[in-house]
């Protein structure tokens, strides 16, 4: 009998004989420990660094609750940092530096990122693949986001990103 793992479709064994059945399902070990971390109950974080893209989870005030290494990797700086932070703090936006704050400024209200984010939270409905960029001190940085909202929270996946252009030469 072929046993193939019914989550990821691994060969678990393959002792075919003249039975009944040919093909039964099981869970590998691979799977098992995976699935065994979500059920116990693992933390946001972590989970997070298991997706392959880098990803920021805010609240609906644009506040982050969570994201993952690979996004706080892009900014040069550690997951733990980005927590509490609003959005254009932790993405490096370099109109979050005014004096006004992240969210406050004239900029905010043209941010693609955050009126996904807010439109997203209000109607829970998701956005897929939103052109976007983000000013930065090295100049902008071209996205395409997709944006999800569950439980209260929005997920925010970078699911492209080109590098600074760079800012023009003032004269």
């Amino acid at each position: 009998m072929l046993v193939v793992c019914a989550y990821c479709r691994k060969t678990i064994s393959d002792a075919r004989g003249g039975g009944s059945c040919d093909v039964s399902h099981g869970m590998c070990q691979s799977c098992a420990d995976h699935y065994e971390k979500l059920w116990k109950g693992m933390p946001l974080s972590d989970y997070l660094d298991t997706l392959p893209q880098p990803v920021i989870v805010v609240n609906g005030d644009g506040c982050v609750v969570a994201a993952n290494q690979k996004l706080a990797s892009v900014f040069g700086r550690d997951k733990v940092e980005l927590r509490g932070l609003a959005g254009g703090e932790a993405m490096a936006c370099v109109h979050s530096l005014l004096p006004e704050g992240c969210g406050k400024t004239v900029h905010c209200r043209e941010c693609t990122i955050r009126r996904a984010v807010q439109k997203v939270a209000k109607t829970g409905r998701a956005l897929d693949k939103v052109p976007a960029y983000l000013e930065t001190k090295n100049g902008r940085v071209s996205l395409r986001i997709s944006v999800k909202a569950k439980d209260g929270l929005v997920r925010v996946t970078v699911e492209e990103m080109k590098p600074a252009e760079p800012k023009p030469a003032e004269a």
